[in-house]
């Protein structure tokens, strides 16, 4: 017999009085078969709640099944939202959809802002392993195939973190989304290889912007 557990995660952030707001969100979602969990986040932006549930979602297993309830304390109104299956590039638009149309809240493309601005410091020690791990493969791999094993070990040597072979795995099979991503994959369970699609301009923007960002994190770690 299976048994489901849940987890209960409850982050509150202190803000100034300016970024205050009467917003409190909450995410269930299954982190993997079997084991549902929440997080909740009160009184932060629109943007700073969509921020931490794309953190949520590089840490989750796919299949998908995810709901969000946004509840204004003042007004004494919530709505809600719930999506099952789909990548997370597709949790990701939904949601954010979702947030902008409960709250009235408009968010700015943040790739932009880094490519015009250059790369911020405080951004690299927020992102996510699966970010950095995507950053190594749009910046590394844009000839030939390569393994689990292969991003790995360029990890290490980028970031001086270790990551684990098994969770490369995960995210490079994240990456190739069923053959919907940005990667090709090849082999079997025994072996799979990649190949990043080049050929693709959004592929092609994301290569040059991981190289800039990462050329800007090794001028740091030299400095």
């Amino acid at each position: 017999m299976n048994r489901r557990s849940s987890v209960y995660l409850l982050v509150v952030i202190k803000l100034s009085d300016g970024d205050r707001t009467n917003y409190v969100y909450e995410f269930t979602y299954y982190s993997a078969p079997g084991l549902r969990e929440i997080f909740q986040c009160k009184y932060v932006n629109p943007s700073e709640a969509l921020n931490r549930f794309s953190k949520i979602l590089s840490l989750t297993e796919a299949p998908f099944d995810f709901k969000i309830v946004v509840s204004d304390e003042t007004m004494g109104e919530e709505s809600s939202f719930q999506v099952k299956g789909g990548s997370v590039e597709e949790m990701f638009a939904k949601f954010k959809v979702f947030l902008e149309t409960s709250t009235g809240c408009t968010f700015e493309e943040v790739v932009e802002e880094i490519s015009e601005s250059g790369f911020d410091e405080s951004r690299f020690d927020s992102m996510s392993n699966f970010e950095k791990m995507q950053l190594i493969i749009y910046a590394s791999f844009k000839h030939g195939k390569f393994s689990s094993l292969d991003v790995a070990e360029i990890y290490e040597d980028s970031f001086s973190e270790d990551l684990p072979k098994s969770t490369a795995s995960t995210y490079l099979a994240r990456m190739w989304n069923n053959g919907k991503g940005h990667l090709e994959r090849y082999g079997n369970r025994s072996g799979y290889t990649y190949r990043l699609k080049t050929e693709l301009k959004e592929v092609q923007k994301e290569t040059d912007r991981a190289e800039e960002i990462l050329a800007a994190i090794q001028m740091r770690v030299r400095d």
